[in-house]
């Protein structure tokens, strides 16, 4: 038989973790069940058309996949060479023209890389 200040601290102990531990564990399950759950939204809400051609050159950042516009837009070297988004890939193409001073152009309201995706329901 034990002592009974040590079945009480034992019993404080037990329920300690159950307070605590219970929550925790649950709520790190929740968050590993809904990462793999919505995964494959993310994935679906790619534009058909950056998804759909060959050959084009993705640069990976985490979970984001960036596809430059000379890509999507299959552009030549002479072309790339005067271009502002060329020269600083960093940034989305629109937005690297108006680093370079420039107006966006009217064909970049409809191109797939300036639209914002909408959220999968």
């Amino acid at each position: 038989m034990l002592p009974q200040d040590l079945f009480d601290t034992i019993a404080v102990l037990f329920m300690f973790t159950l307070r605590i531990g219970a929550p925790i564990a649950l709520t790190l399950a929740f968050g590993y069940w809904l990462e793999k759950k919505l995964r494959p939204r993310e994935e679906q809400r790619r534009p058909a058309e950056l998804t759909a051609q060959p050959g084009r050159r993705i640069v990976r950042a985490g979970n984001i996949i960036q596809v430059h516009c000379w890509d999507l837009k299959r552009c030549d070297s002479t072309v790339r060479a005067e271009c502002a988004a060329y020269k600083r890939p960093e940034l989305p193409c629109w937005l690297a023209l108006q680093a370079d001073g420039q107006k966006v152009r009217e064909e970049c309201f409809t191109c797939a890389l300036y639209k914002p995706q909408k959220m999968a329901a």
